[in-house]
């Protein structure tokens, strides 16, 4: 691999060409990244390896997890009852129809959420990119979480998670399994889980934040995405509905998930954008970037997020989708202000593809 240049901005690490053609994977590279360092002087806080959880983080345990003090929702949306979303899967021979059009990109080595080390397939749909999805129904899971102290009478504030079950709460549930597999067997699943064995409740531990008077009580939404097909992301659903660089997720959480969380759970909303927060990781996190400059939300805490060239279908706007908020089109620096949004961004040293050429976009 060529020489190792300080990553950030757009001055990334570059594998030159003839490296790329020889690779079947781009590896990551041995030695620590060197990052920009007009990009650490942005950096507010740094958190390293080793570091304390808040007392107020909740984990699942195998057994007993206590009680919220509030009431739960577990709640289920059809897309034929969607106008916004009727549906749509990956068609299965997706990734040889991307192939074929030679927009496959080097895959990429990266740490997987349940340890070791696995490939990534990229691709960087365009214009001339085939058609690659077609119309199919599906059931959109969702839970709530109303918390006491909310009062139904009154328009409450709320907090949407996304990809709130299909990442945060799941992973969740079954990081336990690991913990408990790591402290009886570990001379050989010291590392099991990976990361995914960290993880948190989002809800009991906004529970605990509501219950410590660290927060007002809100009403606290996780929602799914439409489903993913493991082996194209491209196409699906969630690609739809996440990668996108429009408004029109945030109409369909307007429009449809809004009022149908009101109705069953028996509570007002708040239309106040300052009142109204938004979490995603990766995809999501791309998501709660696209909801916060539509003015509609104005509180949005974004982990990872995949501001990068995921989406699909094309859209002549933002050519290269998410990649183009921060460079290309450089939509968030051309928007004008939205007033009152506050954004919180997460990343991590070693997020997917960082040893990526920025000309993979």
């Amino acid at each position: 691999m060529s020489k190792v240049e300080p990553i950030g901005g757009t001055t990334q690490r570059v594998t030159p060409e003839k490296d790329v053609i020889k690779m079947d994977v781009i590896k990551i590279p041995v030695t620590p990244p060197v990052w920009d360092a007009d990009l650490m002087a942005a950096v507010d806080k740094t958190i390293g390896p080793d570091f304390t959880d808040d007392p107020l983080v909740k984990r699942y345990n195998l057994f007993c997890d206590g009680k919220l003090e509030g009431k739960q929702y577990k709640l289920t949306m059809s897309s034929k009852d969607s106008t916004i979303y009727p549906g749509v899967v990956t068609v299965k021979d997706a990734v040889k129809q991307l192939e074929d059009a030679h927009q496959r990109l080097p895959d990429h080595e990266h740490y997987a959420p349940f340890g070791g080390v696995q490939p990534f397939k990229g691709m960087a749909c365009n214009a001339t990119t085939p058609e690659i999805s077609k119309p199919q129904a599906y059931k959109r899971q969702l839970e709530v979480f109303v918390p006491e102290g909310v009062d139904p009478s009154e328009a409450s504030p709320f907090m949407i998670f996304l990809d709130g079950l299909f990442v945060l709460e799941n992973l969740g549930h079954i990081a336990p399994f690991f913990r408990r597999l790591r402290q009886f067997c570990g001379c050989c699943c010291s590392g099991a889980g990976g990361t995914a064995a960290d993880a948190i409740s989002y809800t009991k531990t906004m529970d605990n934040l509501f219950k410590e008077k660290q927060l007002e009580p809100m009403v606290c939404i996780f929602l799914d995405p439409g489903p993913q097909d493991e082996t194209c992301i491209w196409g699906s659903q969630r690609n739809f509905e996440l990668d996108a660089v429009s408004s029109k997720f945030t109409d369909f959480v307007e429009q449809e998930v809004l009022p149908f969380v009101s109705e069953k759970c028996g509570v007002k909303l708040t239309t106040n954008p300052d009142q109204r927060a938004v979490m995603g990781t990766s995809s999501g996190g791309n998501a709660a970037i696209t909801m916060g400059l539509t003015g509609r939300f104005n509180r949005i805490l974004t982990q990872s997020p995949s501001c990068v060239n995921l989406g699909y279908p094309y859209n002549p706007q933002a050519p290269l989708q998410g990649w183009d908020y921060h460079s290309g089109k450089e939509l968030i620096k051309n928007q004008g202000k939205v007033e009152g949004l506050r954004v919180v961004v997460v990343t991590n040293e070693f997020d997917l593809w960082y040893q990526s050429d920025v000309k993979y976009h």
